[in-house]
């Protein structure tokens, strides 16, 4: 008697090596449109099924496929294949079925107003009902199910545990489709459902991971289907040895870039008001073809700068320290060359991200074998942030709106350069964890505060990480965890943001002393008038947004 087995995947992995076995095991196969031309190419014998043609427009096709795998019956007690001599056609065993969830936003324009049921939506109709009659049926979802399944149709035993283990990931795949295509329309920018009823994206594990953030836990990396991030190339490349927090840091690096090109590649613009009620407009220079740098370690910046050139960018980040870039992640919004590969490869990063690597630069950074090349060039169009919480998941939209409004509190406005490095600045405490302060100095970090439990401790923050970092560019190290008292401390920085209202304290009046010539924040403290009298006293511009960027 015939045995049966319908084959039709869109993943064709191990395809023909597991048709193969069925032919030479003495199975029938029934196939249609790509699969079935794959398979004949091989020269793999294949009846056509019309239910599995994409252009099958007549259901009764298909409820007759369904017909027949829900009648399949398989007699375990002598451990073969066997079916009712009136139901001769009834003898599908195998369904080899799957398809690749995917969210398309795009799938509600005026062209698809019609066809909101993409043409492979019948497999997963087959293997919903496939799973009905699992007792009876081997369903074959995932490639590397193929093995066990040759070796146990092989031995002929075929276990129940193994029936339901695979039955079980049918539906787990039948879900992710449906997740993705309701969010595909519930999300589109014509429905505009940011949150939706149930939150499912359909997330498809890609990759095991080393260790998770520590050595006694396991992780695994998921991947949303059609979004890249930082994990598209990045799969190609790497291998199993990863760790859960070299991969966090590689994706929050490479966020951050795509959030500080993404933003000031064109020219902003935000209405803005003097102390004296004066409205006028701030422009900020548009920044194409600079260079973004950045430095992170344990989803901290340890650094961040831009300029003109790789080199340059790379040479001004907090990190160029050999000893401080140990495990840290760098990543770069352009492509890494020669020269800058040549001073890179002095420290000891633990992964470079960046567009692309000229073939002499990954030569060069190839002599530190520790070091991962990361090749990025996408970020993920998913604008949802997303936690897990104990019986829960807490859901927001990203926040990707800088300014709605500038309020110049001091007499004086800010200069130009003085607006760009503010902007700068808000960047990059926009991603940082929050209470966060940043000082910067000629578009580099000199001093950077995250994580804090309030303002005034990120103020502190960074005032004390200012001061050792001078330590470092001098050459100069104390032994305890104060501040030598061979440093100059006049110019510690230029430019100081905070992505919540700075208090008038101490630490601020210390930071003015030493050089701080513009603010950047919230503001809404009851110190705001002495902040400001203080600052018009020293010659300092202060600016408040009214907006906080918290992060955690």
């Amino acid at each position: 008697m015939t045995k049966r087995a319908v084959i039709h995947v869109e993943n064709t992995e191990k395809l023909v090596e597991f048709a193969e076995f069925l032919v030479s095991d003495g199975w029938t196969i029934l196939s249609a449109n790509k699969t079935e031309e794959i398979l004949k190419k091989q020269k793999i014998p294949v009846t056509k099924e019309s239910a599995l043609s994409e252009n099958n427009i007549f259901m009764a096709d298909t409820s007759k496929l369904i017909r027949r795998v829900m009648l399949t019956k398989y007699h375990e007690e002598d451990e073969t294949y066997l079916s009712h001599p009136d139901e001769e056609e009834n003898n599908i065993y195998i369904i080899c079925m799957n398809v690749l969830p995917s969210i398309n936003t795009a799938i509600v324009s005026k062209q698809f107003d019609n066809q909101l049921c993409p043409k492979n939506f019948f497999i997963t109709t087959l293997l919903r009902n496939a799973f009905r009659n699992y007792e009876n049926l081997l369903i074959l979802t995932d490639p590397d199910d193929y093995k066990e399944a040759m070796i146990q149709i092989r031995t002929g035993s075929i276990s129940k545990d193994f029936r339901t283990y695979l039955a079980a990931k049918a539906l787990n795949l039948v879900s992710a489709y449906d997740a993705g295509l309701s969010a595909s329309i519930l999300q589109s920018s014509k429905v505009n459902e940011q949150f939706m009823n149930y939150m499912m994206i359909p997330f498809k594990k890609e990759l095991p991971l080393h260790c998770g953030m520590n050595a006694q836990q396991a992780a695994f990396l998921y991947k949303s289907p059609s979004e890249e991030g930082s994990v598209g190339n990045f799969l190609k490349y790497q291998g199993k040895d990863l760790p859960y927090t070299l991969v966090n840091d590689i994706s929050y690096a490479w966020r951050q870039i795509n959030t500080l090109f993404t933003l000031l590649k064109n020219q902003p613009t935000v209405k803005s008001t003097n102390s004296d009620g004066y409205e006028f407009t701030t422009q900020f220079t548009p920044l194409t073809g600079t260079v973004f740098s950045l430095a992170v370690k344990f989803g901290t910046i340890l650094g961040a700068s831009h300029a003109t050139n790789v080199l340059d960018s790379f040479k001004a980040t907090f990190t160029y320290d050999s000893v401080m870039t140990t495990d840290t992640v760098f990543a770069c919004s352009a492509v890494i060359n020669t020269e800058a590969a040549e001073e890179i490869v002095k420290g000891n990063f633990a992964a470079i991200v960046a567009p692309s690597f000229t073939t002499e630069a990954k030569q060069i950074l190839s002599k530190n074998k520790k070091t991962k090349l990361v090749p990025s060039f996408k970020v993920t169009n998913i604008e949802l942030d997303l936690r897990f919480i104990n019986g829960g998941l807490l859901v927001q939209t990203k926040d990707s709106t800088l300014f709605n409004q500038w309020k110049v509190r001091t007499k004086n406005r800010p200069s130009q350069i003085q607006t760009d490095e503010m902007v700068f600045g808000m960047l990059l405490v926009m991603g940082a964890r929050s209470y966060s302060a940043v000082l910067l100095k000629q578009n580099s970090i000199c001093g950077i505060a995250q994580g804090c439990t309030s303002e005034k401790r990120a103020i502190d923050g960074v005032l004390f990480e200012s001061m050792k970092f001078q330590e470092y560019a001098k050459g100069v190290y104390s032994d305890k965890l104060g501040i030598s008292h061979d440093i100059d401390t006049s110019n510690l920085g230029e430019v100081l943001v905070c992505d919540g209202a700075i208090p008038f304290c101490e630490s601020t009046k210390k930071l003015i002393d030493s050089g701080v010539k513009a603010v950047l924040q919230t503001g809404g403290t009851s110190t705001d008038d002495a902040f400001i009298d203080y600052c018009n006293e020293h010659g300092v511009v202060m600016v408040f947004t009214g907006m906080t960027h918290l992060s955690f």
